[in-house]
């Protein structure tokens, strides 16, 4: 096997932040990289070029590594030509973002086919011998690989560039370094046992029960995994269903009893079928137990809410002036982007700070990058992580203090700074105080969509609305109330001290105020950034704080996107908004004398009160928008109290959950495209008709190279609506349309193709012509969702699988039309895009074509 040295490039061209997944490439408007030949004379348009063009370039691989079966180099592309320092100075880092091309040629020197596993670091998608695959590896995990079958002789590989500031860095000149490697695969099942997922053990026990290993299928045939074998206790988890189609990549969990701890190593066996064989085959995995003290940094594993083995670092109290009965607090450290929370930079990063009285608790949001920057998906591992510490204390027998669950100290750095901002605004009452230290503000504001394809502002707005929970500068009336420290370096290049000086600002202007430090000349990162003497201050008012929760004052105000990650303020729970297009808000204000709640309420559908969470548990009424007062009823039958409102704006009180029905959204189906990520267990997806199972394998491969989340493919089968999962389902073609419930505002003819109807009434069709595809949302029993994905041909299917959440930052709302304009001009292309509203049907800002 060999690769070209020398690759052939063409570009730069512009790009926006993450902007690349619409498509937003212009030279699909010539039919695509794909079909240009390398000719240093051409010229094509640019925004970035001199003259406004740019032409092709040559570039060498800057580092070659070859083997018997094997074969990877190293790349980096920069752009001399191009003025950077000037395009900065007008439009900052969003200038130093582009896209390019690049040509090699992989070079396959067998007598036979051989499947070849490919992988492309910091890629988002590339051409192989004319076929495009999306995904790619962005943050190089290199969890899932993309399995091909190649025979003798040369194929080539062209390469999408896509340089983005938030994971390359804002330095000058930018450039983007890839590595591309190719290997010779065993045609058969691989088990990564280099990448396992295992509990420590301390003082001779597990820390807990559940393992996880990758397995991939590099065979041409259907896997099934039928079992473990060992002398050890493993065991597969039961009641989970494994099976692998050619070229997937799965987590395989598995239990683990008590083992014995004088081993030095364990080793079991992975029994599967292939294809139709009855013959069991075996793959063996050997690996080690780590063994650490009870009271150092050491990892425990759980269940993530979607069914794969995640893991934390858990630091138990190792104060000793504390009663065995006096129950102590959590404290969270969320990492920044990029770090494993088991490397020795996280794990010891508060040793410094000795005498914390509160469970450390370091979760890893799943991947390094906190799946979704500590979000949906990220945020589902910090509750679970948590909720998993009453496990962790009867597995290794603890018997100093307890833990109360609901308190909550925050903090964390860079984009976990960021995460402390999202979990002090979207779960105030959990909250005891938050420290985000270098924490950007929003990913808005950290490098601006300045360089996006130019749209209409209604369209824009969608897009924008899709991303509002991560607007944290809209939630700081949320704020209000809580202890707060800012710690931000005064040199920091990485993180500018920008953005926590804007949010002190919005935090005055809402009548309330934080501790702020500003550490001269410091950057972004240095070592002990985490136990500074503000931050060891922070900790140390642990011992004064932990007793009681925080104050509200008497006037305040709850802010509410449209969002399943919204928890209670001053145990108001938001359930529904009267329109998705806009924040909701509820301004309190609290009568202890009286025992009445006064609200008033704007854009707020539905609400219900949490008694344990209010601060006046003695509330005897609510006041709502003036109407008259509603007295609280608190007999067992009855503790939750929830309110709706009427069309004619009046307010009722009632007692049950008999609203919660299909024709509802609710729970967890709020939010935008990324609410399909609240899965109770590993995603289905279901591949329908023809020319759909690639596309299947594409999404599968995709959440588990981002997520980390699991998901079995199935060939044409109806929903189980017993099934506890969300549900992907993938269409090709007039001959296979989806189907939906017929009160949903989206229906498919074969004649008139897409057909929705807008927030008037009225139904806007688009015919199903070349290269149309949509995505959206449907309700399913149960709370549940399903993705529908469709294309009217395959340009169709791959444009909308496109936008199957992968990145954030992207802004797919509910639902979406792409069309053939998408592939160069991104979102400017769509058809039609929006959300639906508490009854499901389409919002009235939504964008129709």
């Amino acid at each position: 096997m060999d690769i070209t040295t020398q690759w052939q490039v063409l570009g730069p061209f512009q790009i926006g932040t993450r902007e690349a997944t619409w498509g937003a490439d212009p030279l699909m408007r010539l039919g695509g990289f794909k079909e240009l030949s390398y000719d240093k004379t051409s010229k094509y348009y640019s925004s970035l070029g001199a003259n406004g063009t740019v032409g092709w370039t040559l570039h060498e691989a800057e580092t070659v590594t070859k083997s018997e079966n094997s074969v990877e180099i190293a790349i980096d592309f920069d752009f001399p030509l191009v003025d950077w320092n000037f395009l900065q100075s007008i439009y900052g880092w969003s200038a130093l973002q582009f896209q390019a091309w690049a040509r090699g040629d992989l070079v396959i020197n067998t007598g036979e086919p051989r499947p070849v596993v490919f992988y492309a670091d910091k890629v988002l998608e590339f051409v192989v011998d004319g076929k495009s695959y999306f995904g790619g590896d962005f943050y190089a995990y290199r969890r899932a690989p993309l399995v091909l079958r190649l025979d003798p002789g040369t194929h080539r590989i062209d390469v999408r560039l896509v340089r983005d500031v938030r994971a390359m860095g804002g330095q000058l000149p930018p450039s983007v370094r890839i590595d591309i490697k190719a290997e010779f695969s065993v045609k058969n099942l691989v088990v990564l046992s280099d990448k396992i997922v295992l509990p420590e053990m301390v003082g001779g026990k597990l820390a807990s029960h559940l393992g996880s290993v990758p397995v991939r299928n590099d065979s041409d045939d259907w896997i099934e995994i039928v079992g473990l074998e060992s002398s050890e206790k493993f065991f597969l988890e039961p009641s989970r269903h494994w099976r692998l189609t050619p070229g997937q990549s799965r987590p395989l969990n598995f239990l683990i009893g008590n083992v014995n701890p004088e081993n030095e190593s364990y080793l079991f066996f992975v029994n599967f079928l292939r294809g139709n064989s009855r013959i069991i085959r075996s793959h063996a995995v050997s690996f080690v137990i780590t063994k650490r003290e009870l009271l150092e940094p050491h990892k425990y594993t759980f269940l993530h809410p979607s069914g794969i083995v995640s893991y934390a670092i858990i630091q138990a109290p190792k104060v000793l002036n504390i009663t065995s009965s006096e129950e102590l607090p959590i404290l969270l450290n969320l990492h920044g982007a990029g770090l494993e929370a088991d490397s020795d930079e996280v794990r010891h990063m508060l040793d410094a700070a000795t005498n914390i009285r509160a469970w450390t608790i370091i979760p890893t949001g799943v991947t390094p990058w906190s799946g979704d920057d500590w979000h949906t998906w990220g945020f589902a591992d910090v509750r679970a992580a948590v909720g998993a510490l009453p496990l962790w204390i009867e597995a290794v027998g603890w018997t100093g203090p307890p833990v109360a669950l609901d308190k909550w100290y925050v903090s964390g750095h860079s984009n976990g700074g960021q995460g402390t901002w999202f979990v002090l605004s979207h779960q105030p009452d959990m909250v005891m105080a938050a420290a985000p230290v270098s924490g950007y503000s929003s990913i808005q504001t950290y490098v601006p969509y300045q360089f996006w394809t130019e749209m209409e502002p209604g369209l824009m707005g969608v897009l924008q609305n899709s991303l509002v929970s991560y607007r944290h500068e809209l939630f700081v009336d949320n704020f209000v109330g809580m202890p707060l420290l800012q710690q931000h370096g005064g040199n920091d290049e990485n993180v500018p001290v920008y953005h926590s000086r804007r949010l002190r600002q919005l935090i005055d202007g809402s009548g309330w105020s934080s501790k702020y430090v500003e550490l001269l000349g410091k950057g972004h990162w240095f070592e002990g950034i985490m136990t500074t003497e503000a931050m060891c201050r922070f900790y140390d008012d642990i011992s004064t704080t932990r007793e009681c929760k925080p104050t509200l004052p008497g006037t305040f105000a709850v802010v509410v996107p449209s969002s399943g990650d919204m928890g209670t303020r001053g145990g108001i729970q938001v359930d529904q908004l009267a329109s998705p297009d806009q924040l909701g808000r509820i301004d309190v204000v609290q009568n202890k004398t009286s025992g009445t709640l006064t609200l008033r309420t704007s854009n707020i559908r539905r609400f219900h009160l949490v008694r344990s969470k209010l601060q006046a548990p003695s509330t005897e009424a609510v006041e709502i928008d003036r109407n008259h007062p509603l007295s609280l009823s608190y007999d067992r039958a009855s503790r939750q109290q929830s309110f709706v409102q009427s069309s004619d704006g009046t307010w009722s009180m009632t007692q049950d959950d008999k609203w919660k029905c299909l024709s509802q959204r609710y729970g967890s189906q709020l939010g935008a495209l990324d609410a399909i990520l609240r899965t109770k267990g590993p995603f289905l997806i279901q591949s329908h008709g023809r020319n759909t199972l690639e596309t299947a394998l594409q999404i599968s491969r995709n959440l588990y190279q981002y997520f980390g989340a699991d998901s079995s493919i199935a060939e044409s089968v109806d929903t189980d609506d017993s099934s506890p999962s969300n549900v992907i389902s993938i269409y090709q073609g007039v001959d296979s349309l989806p189907r939906t419930a017929s009160t949903f505002p989206v229906e498919f003819d074969g004649t008139k193709g897409i057909c929705i109807r807008n927030a008037a009434g009225l139904q806007r069709c688009y015919p199903p012509t070349d290269s149309v595809g949509t995505l959206f949302l449907h309700p399913l029993p149960k709370e549940r969702l399903e993705l529908v994905v469709w294309g009217s041909d395959e340009v169709g299917l791959r444009s909308a699988s496109r936008l199957v959440p992968m990145l954030t930052g992207v802004g797919q709302a509910d639902f979406i039309v792409t069309g053939p304009e998408c592939s160069w001009k991104g979102a400017a292309g769509l058809m039609a895009a929006g959300f639906f509203d508490a009854s499901w049907n389409v919002s009235a800002a939504s964008y129709m074509k």
